[in-house]
């Protein structure tokens, strides 16, 4: 244990020293863990890919051996999507090569990738719902067949059940993908690459929504798969997971690489700080709203809210400069209550109340108007419009602000424009244009986007579902800040999240759900992990 109580390591000063080292390439320190006998896999070679007032990468290098898990951090913008994007084969780089066994190669795409032994795991599952997992785990790879048309189905069954034996998943290959959980179609995808013989395996935020038992099963599998040989790339904004599973460390700002070292030489403060370039707290302070002569308006009165089977008779207050976290495990109902409170779902008994005032919500309008808004924690599906740009997205709940005139339904692009230009000031959204497809933004940035259309919509209740999920750490410190600014100007604030110690970290009350149910309150000292913990597990 260190000094500081976070369980992770607190090296010394000779290895501090090493971990200071600024390296152009990651990787090295992973190749010499597995020895000198494995040579390099793939070697990068100052990569360079420009966009329009961007420089995504900016000479990264590395070297990536087989039998090592090297985990690659950075912050949203900072270059990792874009190496992912040239190793699968999806982009090509304006300078730099990649070389493969020894030989410089220009991948074609994503099949020359698989070809050459890559396999991807991204954030946002890539499988078929209404195929077997069988069917998904040889898709694209060509299924046996008899009489060159018929697929020979038993053949099929017998070829996924070796590759999931390999990851010890007992999984039904005839089974439907669409009814299996989000842990097992991850396991399907790593599958999926394990049946073309991959040599490397990349993941990208590999475990989200995933329980605490589910991610240990994960950091299992890829242990085994790295003692065979397979080289591993971990994608992660959750830094306790590169703690846990990693071998080396590489960090990535502003398109380069600036810095790599053992995972168990590099102290979690030290790391935070190659990340966001300044040395930062992983949380703001528990917030504690002012509390003067007359008691804080209440903002929002939830009464017996729910529907059978997802959520059973929730009540709870909002009050002005509340952040209130809720807190609970995967499947625990959080999610189901407050698309309920925005109209996203109908609830089947209960009662809103804003303001003192009954409202009846029948859908998010009704929400909307009555000044609760939701950030949901489907960014992509939910949160945005792909394919609209940064502006759009700003301001498509809020066009009735920008008419051309009271006549004229029209809206005002010029305003538009000028809002948007102060929200992405603001924000900090990092975009070179408010034109530009919100598709081509980092994850943390789209994440902003939808923080900054709400924010000029009004509203006083703002409840936030995984605002920081996938974010980096700087983000994450942006997030939190907004939350408490909105608190501290008389908003009330419903923090969802999965990582206790955001809640204990930021909120001045905590609600605790279980199976459905509101099962624990707590506020102010008394929020501690061990406590949100207890009461999620507890029987």
């Amino acid at each position: 244990m260190s000094e500081d109580g976070t369980g992770l390591p607190d090296p010394g000063a000779d290895d501090a020293g090493e971990a200071a080292a600024t390296p152009t390439a990651f990787g090295a320190h992973a190749a010499e863990a597995v020895g000198t006998r494995r040579e390099p896999f793939v070697v990068i070679n100052g990569l360079v890919k420009r966009y329009p007032g961007v420089v995504a990468l900016d000479h990264a290098s590395g070297v990536i051996v087989p039998g090592a898990i090297v985990g690659l951090l950075g912050k949203n913008g900072a270059g990792k999507s874009t190496l992912i994007k040239i190793l699968a084969g999806v982009v090509q780089p304006d300078e730099g090569e990649l070389v493969i066994d020894g030989e410089p190669v220009r991948l074609h795409g994503p099949l020359d990738a698989t070809r050459r032994g890559f396999a991807f795991v991204h954030q946002e599952l890539a499988d078929v719902p209404n195929l077997t997992v069988a069917e998904n785990i040889e898709l694209g790879l060509g299924y046996p067949k008899f009489a060159g048309t018929f697929v020979r189905r038993r053949a099929l069954r017998r070829k996924a059940a070796a590759v999931l034996e390999r990851l010890g998943a007992d999984i039904d290959p005839d089974s439907r993908i669409g009814t299996l959980s989000i842990a097992e179609r991850r396991l399907v995808v790593i599958a999926r690459g394990l049946a073309t013989n991959a040599r490397l395996l990349v993941l990208d935020e590999p475990t989200a929504s995933l329980t605490e038992e589910e991610i240990g099963h994960l950091h299992d599998v890829l242990r085994s798969l790295r003692d065979q040989g397979v080289a591993v790339l971990y994608v992660t904004h959750r830094l306790q997971e590169v703690y846990d599973v990693t071998d080396d460390i590489a960090v990535m700002r502003d398109g380069k690489m600036v810095f790599e070292a053992p995972t168990a030489v590099v102290h979690r403060s030290d790391l935070i700080e190659h990340i966001t370039g300044h040395r930062a707290a992983v949380s703001a302070d528990r917030w504690q709203p002012p509390e003067g002569e007359t008691p804080r308006e209440e903002l929002l009165r939830v009464e017996n809210i729910g529907r059978p089977g997802v959520v059973e008779d929730a009540s709870f207050t909002v009050k002005a400069g509340d952040v209130l976290g809720i807190a609970g495990l995967v499947g625990a109902g959080r999610t189901e209550l407050v698309r309920m409170i925005f109209g996203a779902d109908r609830a089947a008994t209960g009662q809103v109340s804003v303001q003192g005032r009954r409202v009846r919500i029948r859908g998010p309008r009704d929400a909307m108007n009555a000044g609760i808004v939701l950030l949901p924690e489907d960014r992509r599906h939910q949160g945005t419009v792909h394919s609209f740009s940064v502006r759009k997205n700003i301001t498509l709940p809020v066009l009735h602000h920008f008419r051309l005139g009271l006549s004229l339904p029209m809206p005002n692009r010029a305003r538009e424009r000028s809002a948007s230009l102060d929200l992405i000031e603001r924000l900090q959204i990092k975009v070179s244009d408010p034109e530009s497809p919100i598709g081509t933004l980092s994850g943390g940035n789209q994440q902003k986007v939808v923080l900054a259309k709400w924010l000029e919509s009004g509203a006083n209740v703002l409840i936030f579902d995984e605002p920081t999920h996938g974010i980096d750490v700087g983000a994450k410190e942006e997030v939190y800040q907004l939350m408490v600014d909105l608190a501290a100007s008389g908003k009330g604030v419903i923090f969802i999240s999965s990582e206790f110690p955001e809640l204990v970290g930021i909120c001045n009350r905590v609600i605790v759900m279980r199976e459905g149910r509101l099962v624990g309150e707590f506020e102010g000292s008394e929020i501690t992990e061990t406590a949100l913990v207890e009461s999620c597990y507890a029987a």
